[in-house]
């Protein structure tokens, strides 16, 4: 049985929207022979124990995450599918888990900044992204928010969380409050993406390209004038992994391209790495028909073994809803499995901005079956509506039959009277008025 990579879907003319996902892709296409595995756009992550993808599928087993997929190759192939198994040097070998846990450290919050903490960049690139037919419905309605709440938390340590404040409209709005506050009282502003980007002097773009050098420097002098990080013959999982993280920071067009200009000024030669990369590894640029079609492409020249998501449509959707439905529930999340490979990214271990961002989905929930149960009660179940008062739906009720609504319109006022207590709105009320009116 052929082996099925499940990885999110593709965008910006790449495999995958997740760096994970195309480092996996990246090390299957030079470590599996064409014709053992296929690769599956499905974006779906119910089928993967760790509840993210990429995941990888054989037969009645299935694990997910970067080093859980290479693990799993080299048991099962006794090391004839391992890439690392080319570098018997124990420096090599540290160096690969070093630079490994470096590029998730660095890069990863780059990307965070990127493609999903700038408004701009997001509102205008990473959110149409992810719309049909990369991303079936209901998906594009809910991943992006939470993978944008999470690239926010993500972040948040690094103090450019008002990255996320560079709309038109925000600003706008930002601008009419402040100019009701005298000059005396006014603080400090907050700066915001347009500032840190567009202002190219001082200290404005320094933190962002700091953050590009410190993620490029150690990678660019591994590299050196070589093909592959650690030689010009065999690639690593270290190359799959930097291919993953550093063609999301140089392929997609965004508006705010201060990652991409920064690597193309400062580390040509990671530029170099990265596009000779894309092309021998995914095979140039991609279209989202390649995926869906899924009908392998070897005949047709393709570099990737695309094979159709078998979950489509109706199905797709209602197991979309309903995994969404239980990941609200904390006491199921609590039962994921955990990633050994990362368990700090394992959403079964959510941070504390992600628990905090669990309260208002269970608040949300229990309001809207309280406001429907309470509809139901009010207006009844077999046409008595007309025949019930506030007063008869105990306490509550009561409490609210006693408010006093105000007067009615001026233009009514003289043939209705006041309403009295536990009397509902609308009902028509017979009043004795006398000569004197």
């Amino acid at each position: 049985m052929v082996l099925e990579l499940h990885i999110w879907g593709p965008a910006f003319s790449l495999p995958s929207i997740d760096p994970q996902c195309l480092a996996a892709t990246s090390y299957l296409t030079q470590a599996v022979p064409r014709g053992e595995w296929v690769l599956v756009a499905s974006s779906d992550t119910a089928i993967s124990p760790t509840r993210d993808l990429p995941a990888l599928r054989d037969g009645t087993t299935t694990l997910g995450g970067f080093q859980n997929i290479i693990d799993y190759l080299h048991q099962k192939s006794n090391g004839q599918w391992y890439l690392d198994g080319h570098f018997t040097d124990p420096i090599d070998q540290a160096d690969i888990t070093a630079f490994s846990s470096h590029l998730h450290t660095h890069a990863l919050p780059l990307l965070d900044l990127s493609l999903y903490v700038s408004s701009q960049n997001y509102t205008t690139t990473t959110r149409p992204a992810y719309t049909p037919p990369s991303f079936p419905w209901p998906t594009q309605y809910f991943v992006p928010p939470q993978r944008r709440a999470l690239a926010k938390s993500r972040t948040e340590h690094l103090g450019l969380d008002s990255l996320d404040l560079d709309t038109v409209d925000e600003e706008r709005e930002r601008r009419k409050i402040t100019d009701l506050v005298p000059d005396a009282l006014r603080t400090r502003n907050e700066e915001t993406v347009s500032g840190l980007v567009k202002q190219q002097q001082g200290g404005k773009r320094f933190r962002l390209d700091a953050l590009v050098d410190a993620l490029c420097e150690p990678l660019s002098v591994l590299l050196g004038k070589k093909r592959y990080l650690f030689s010009d013959e065999s690639p690593s999982s270290l190359d799959c992994l930097a291919l993953g993280y550093l063609s999301l920071a140089l392929v997609p067009d965004v508006p705010m391209k201060w990652l991409r200009e920064r690597m193309e000024s400062k580390w040509p030669g990671l530029v170099k790495f990265v596009r000779s990369g894309v092309e021998e590894c995914f095979g140039g640029r991609m279209r989202v028909d390649d995926a869906l079609i899924g009908d392998g492409g070897e005949e047709k020249g393709r570099k990737l073994p695309w094979r159709a998501s078998e979950l489509r449509g109706a199905k797709f959707a209602e197991k979309m809803i309903w995994n969404g439905v239980l990941d609200t529930l904390p006491l199921y999340r609590n039962t994921i499995p955990t990633s050994p490979s990362n368990p700090e990214s394992d959403p079964a271990h959510p941070t504390p901005s992600q628990s905090s961002a669990l309260l208002p989905k269970v608040i949300t929930a229990t309001t809207a079956l309280a406001a429907v149960a309470g509809y139901i009660l009010y207006a009844g179940f077999g046409g008595e509506s007309e025949n019930r008062r506030l007063s008869d739906m105990g306490e509550a009720g009561a409490i609210f039959a006693g408010l006093d609504f105000g007067d009615p319109e001026p233009e009514t006022r003289a043939e209705i009277p006041k309403m009295r207590r536990g009397v509902p709105v609308g009902l028509e009320v017979d009043v004795t008025v006398d000569e004197k009116g």
